[in-house]
């Protein structure tokens, strides 16, 4: 089905005001969980919303919280997001590196016991509307084994970076770091199929294609796991590894010497993120750097494609055309997606039949 930005809007609204939002923060939380769904990324936007309401619930996600600036430096700083809402934690932090870029031209904010903050492409691409490279990165549940192991002891530690261009669309690029994200394996795992490659391992310790067995219940987003996922191979490995020093450790989020993490419960959960801008007009005038920007991506879309590809594709371009279409048209939205998001509005005590949606 397809639903309007205004009816998907009035629903995250409604949802952090119902859990005490100021207007600021309701304002934040609506339009980074709307961008993951513009995006083309549900499993970040609406299909959260169940996880996120029992973090809520649980009361270890809240908003109002303090964010508490540890150690402040001209180019860094060290944020205690005090289990604030994590998108609410991730855009403040971004507006203080990106503060901090423009005044000396980078700026680095690590941030500890934050929340799961959904799609941190939402604050690379922050960055990148002010001019600006940006980078983001999180970590958080613990999800994904090491490569040639088979206890999970990583997040899938998403990982994003977005760059201006000049009259070319921005280059953002958006992942997991593990072989496949959470919400793929999970969605994979409702419908039945298997995955595209051994993308997780079962308690056995046996790679496999099949998220059945590691997912013990497919239809929850918030699945518990009968085992884990994988990172992608030794190089995807060393990307998990990179994410995690830098959100993890330099934050001071985890120590490698606790058995359970900030959030408890069956599985550990390590919320730290890192958040990086850099000023181009450091380094050139901003023009300038557009330009050349502008040139690798129209040299790259002019290449000669290889078999079996019509032409080379950009990161960030599938899910820019993507929001134009649902801009346009409507945000398509899964029906099972919809009417969890129905439920969780019941429960709240939000109509959605009262208010003026197309």
């Amino acid at each position: 089905m397809r639903t309007s930005v205004e009816r998907l809007r009035y629903v995250y609204e409604g949802v952090a005001k119902a859990w005490g939002g100021a207007p600021d923060e309701v304002a934040i939380f609506a339009e980074c969980l709307l961008r993951a769904d513009l995006r083309g990324h549900q499993t970040q936007g609406i299909g959260l919303l169940p996880y996120l309401d029992g973090l809520f619930d649980a009361g270890v996600m809240r908003f109002g919280q303090p964010f508490e600036v540890l150690r402040d430096a001209p180019a860094t700083a060290l944020v205690d997001g005090h289990s604030g809402v994590g998108q609410v934690v991730a855009t403040r932090a971004m507006a203080l590196a990106i503060d901090k870029a423009k005044r000396g031209g980078v700026g680095l904010v690590a941030v500890r016991r934050s929340s799961d903050c959904g799609m941190v492409a939402n604050y690379a691409i922050q960055a990148q509307e002010r001019g600006l490279i940006g980078m983001a990165m999180s970590t958080g549940p613990l999800l994904v084994a090491p490569w040639g192991g088979r206890d999970a002891m990583f997040c899938t530690n998403p990982l994003a970076l977005a760059v201006p261009a000049g009259k070319r669309d921005p280059i953002v690029i958006d992942m997991a770091t593990s072989a496949y994200s959470m919400g793929a394996v999970v969605l994979a795992a409702r419908a039945g199929a298997k995955l595209e490659t051994r993308g997780v391992v079962d308690r056995q310790g046996r790679y496999s294609d099949d998220p059945a067995p590691v997912i013990l219940n497919p239809m929850h987003r918030e699945s518990r796991m009968a085992g884990a996922l994988l990172p992608a191979g030794p190089k995807g490995f060393g990307m998990l590894m990179f994410v995690d020093v830098l959100a993890a450790l330099l934050s001071g989020e985890r120590r490698w010497v606790e058995d359970v993490g900030t959030r408890g419960g069956e599985r550990a959960a390590f919320y730290g993120q890192t958040f990086l801008a850099i000023s181009v007009e450091h380094f050139m005038a901003a023009d300038e750097f557009s330009a050349a920007a502008d040139r690798m991506i129209e040299t790259l879309r002019a290449a000669r494609p290889a078999e079996g590809f019509e032409n080379v594709r950009l990161h960030g371009e599938a899910a820019l055309q993507t929001q134009r279409d649902f801009l346009a048209n409507g945000v398509e939205v899964r029906d099972e997606e919809w009417r969890r998001a129905e439920e969780l509005a019941r429960k709240l005590g939000l109509s959605l039949e009262r208010a003026a949606f197309r």
